[in-house]
């Protein structure tokens, strides 16, 4: 089992349950708990699909599906509390919109790193909610 051990992951951890806190009691009703694990999930399942095409598209260099592609993992990152994951898509969708886009290999890179590491976090605090009463 994958766990959010590394201080990176421990502070993705804490992002993404701030966040959640935001979302429901401190002690969430069960009405509450499947809406954070439904959450959880979604983003588990499209965030790394989502950053592959990112890249794809980072590869193919056409500003506007980047800048299209990276507003939406932004906004989805954010929506979950990955605010490193939300930065990096920020950079790429800002440099898009300039007519730019970023060069594929580093930012390609970085992107991957930072959806690996909020999936980290995701998976450890989908376990924590999957517990609850």
């Amino acid at each position: 089992m994958e766990t959010a051990t590394q201080p990176e992951d421990l502070a993705r951890v804490a992002g993404v349950r701030a966040r959640l806190a935001d979302l429901v009691e401190p002690t969430p009703s069960p009405a509450e708990t499947a809406l954070v694990l439904r959450l959880l999930r979604s983003f588990a399942a499209k965030a790394p699909l989502a950053a592959d095409e990112l890249v794809r598209l980072l590869h193919a260099g056409d500003p506007g599906p980047v800048r299209d592609q990276a507003h939406s993992l932004k906004g989805s990152a954010a929506n979950i509390g990955a605010a490193g994951l939300a930065a990096i898509c920020s950079r790429v969708e800002d440099a898009a919109r300039a007519g730019a886009v970023s060069d594929p290999g580093p930012t390609g890179d970085r992107l991957r790193a930072e959806t690996d590491g909020a999936l980290r976090a995701v998976r450890a605090l989908t376990l924590e909610f999957e517990r609850l009463p």
